[in-house]
């Protein structure tokens, strides 16, 4: 596959893209998005709980559907055969579906994430090289890895001159490495504009959690002050002068470095004059009282705050139930004040969950339009009898749930059972489509069919079989 990279753009305003989106701190998206997700506990629930959500999801690869027109080389037996070999291919990568189904999750925090799609040849388990190494030996085509380019890796986009993305160049050890998007998969969490970086589903909790962020600071140093003070010491005013000796510097330098030592901060202390005070003293010469001006010495105490205590706690509950809000993750939070129903965690998890589906759905068509097709696509399969891969899509409850209901329903002949029903019902449950009573005619039991046979000597795949690794 050649791409001309002499017709390829970069975004050239990338940068300035990124200053307009997220000014603050002074830093790059995916350096702020990485700081929220690492560092704010409701944002690592909400992502941990998404994960864990779709990781309960199972995924099986569909057969074709009969064309509603001509069907072409479609039969049931050949289409049930193209998605067992999907199959097969989404269980004889290098690493687990359900692992990268997690890496393609990353799109949620940083907007978008890419990937290299690395294929081989099948050729049995014995092979030494990876790029023939397989639990299958029938020589066909198939997904040896779909690996991760880490979002902090981006260099810059590729475009050609409609505004189309045409690839991803990648910042390695070895320098750049363009990754061209027909071997790719780009996921993003939304298409709007076109964009590559898709949008964030952090972006609406940056402003929130610098907010928390900062009080949270500012309520550790009020407590910490208040709980252990701050070193304040005081000396004589010529130890401070500047025209003090080398001998009372180095007796200054002294004393802070063991006030130092005692604090174990580094500008935790305060260093002052000491308290001057007037006494009045005999002069024998002037056989008279004078008033003389003397100061206290060296002395040490705590500094403790001196404002008024300000409970914080309610203020930060709220940031932080703000950023669970942006993430439909309201029911992270409740209880944590005393408030909050079964019935309303019931219905904010529903909501949760259904907004994980729309995200599995985006990944399923985004992988079915670009992986398997390009899959089958290589291996010579025709349109018509190209599989898809789907999501079950319904948690444990949920579907408790929905047949308790359906159930109830049938017994009480609220409803009548049908095929348009029974689809439905299998379609939820993940289970297959219900078989034909009578083979197709089309099928031919005495012959296999033709595009069963493995690739001849003299095909070659139009796929690398070589990744571009990245850091």
């Amino acid at each position: 596959m050649k791409i001309d990279l002499g017709i390829l753009g970069t975004t050239g305003n990338a940068e300035a893209w990124w200053e307009r989106e997220l000014p603050e701190f002074g830093r790059s998206a995916t350096d702020q998005y990485s700081e929220i997700r690492d560092n704010s506990a409701v944002v690592g629930g909400a992502l941990f709980a998404l994960e864990s959500f779709f990781r309960r999801v199972s995924f099986a690869a569909r057969p074709a559907p009969q064309p509603d027109g001509p069907r072409g080389s479609w039969t049931d037996a050949r289409a049930r055969f193209w998605a067992g070999f999907l199959d097969q291919n989404v269980n004889d990568m290098s690493h687990t579906f359900p692992g990268l189904l997690a890496e393609i999750l990353t799109m949620l925090p940083y907007g978008w994430s890419y990937f290299e799609v690395v294929y081989k040849y099948r050729r049995g388990l014995d092979q030494p090289d990876a790029r023939y190494r397989s639990r299958y030996d029938d020589n066909r085509i198939g997904w040896r890895k779909i690996s991760l380019r880490p979002q902090n890796t981006l260099s810059r986009w590729a475009f050609d001159g409609d505004g189309g993305i045409q690839g991803m160049w990648q910042s390695t050890s070895r320098g750049e490495v363009f990754i061209p998007i027909q071997r790719a998969l780009h996921f993003r969490t939304t298409e709007a504009g076109n964009h590559p970086t898709g949008r964030s589903l952090l972006k609406n909790a940056r402003r929130p959690y610098y907010y928390q962020k900062r009080l949270e600071e500012f309520e550790a140093i009020g407590v910490e002050r208040n709980l252990t003070g701050i070193p304040h010491i005081r000396v004589p005013p010529e130890l401070l002068s500047q025209s003090a000796t080398d001998d009372q510097k180095k007796l200054l330098n002294f004393i802070v470095e063991q006030a130092k030592a005692l604090r174990r901060d580094e500008a935790g202390i305060v260093v002052s004059p000491a308290e001057t005070y007037i006494e009045t003293v005999y002069d024998p010469v002037a056989r008279t009282n004078k008033p003389v001006q003397l100061n206290t010495g060296y002395k040490f105490d705590l500094l403790g705050s001196p404002g008024s205590a300000v409970d914080v706690n309610p203020i930060i509950t709220r940031y932080k139930r703000d950023v669970a809000v942006t993430l439909l993750a309201s029911f992270l939070m409740l209880g944590i004040d005393g408030k909050g129903s079964l019935a309303l965690s019931t219905d904010l998890t529903d909501l949760f969950e259904l907004a994980g589906s729309g995200v599995l759905d985006g990944v399923s068509a985004t992988f079915n339009r670009f992986a398997v097709s390009q899959l089958m696509r290589l291996n010579g399969v025709p349109p018509e009898l190209w599989p898809t891969l789907e999501h079950g899509g319904l948690s444990d409850s949920t579907l408790k749930s929905l047949l308790s209901t359906l159930g109830a329903l049938l017994t009480s002949g609220g409803i009548t059972p049908d095929a348009n029903l029974e689809k439905e019902l299998r379609q939820k449950l993940g289970l297959p489509e219900k078989a034909e009573a009578t083979p197709s005619p089309a099928a031919s039991p005495a012959k296999p069919p033709a595009d069963t046979a493995p690739p001849g000597p003299g095909q070659k795949p139009q796929a690398s079989t070589r990744s571009q690794e990245g850091p």
